[in-house]
């Protein structure tokens, strides 16, 4: 569950952000998708998404300065938090 509006609406707007980022077929990186919502705020006039654009570019920038370990982690709407990792880095030895 979500803590606020607030919260829910900053991640609708990165949601949107990684969706064109998908389907322009290009680099899908911390860095691309902050430029990409650069990019939204500097067209947006709604207070509430600015500041919406403005909390998902913090959370950005937090996770490019923070270096993390190969993998990813993702919460799903029931606050389940579910890493993915490549233990070694080769993908060798992985089963589907």
């Amino acid at each position: 569950m979500y803590r606020s509006d607030e919260e829910r609406l900053t991640d609708i707007i990165m949601g949107d952000a990684i969706l064109q980022l998908l389907k322009k077929s290009g680099p899908l990186s911390p860095r691309a998708l902050l430029d990409k919502l650069r990019g939204m705020a500097s067209t947006e006039c709604d207070p509430p998404r600015q500041q919406a654009l403005s909390r998902a570019m913090s959370e950005v920038m937090n996770h490019i300065e923070t270096p993390q370990q190969s993998g990813v982690a993702i919460k799903n709407t029931d606050n389940v938090t579910h890493i993915f990792r490549n233990r070694d880095g080769s993908g060798n030895g992985t089963k589907h």
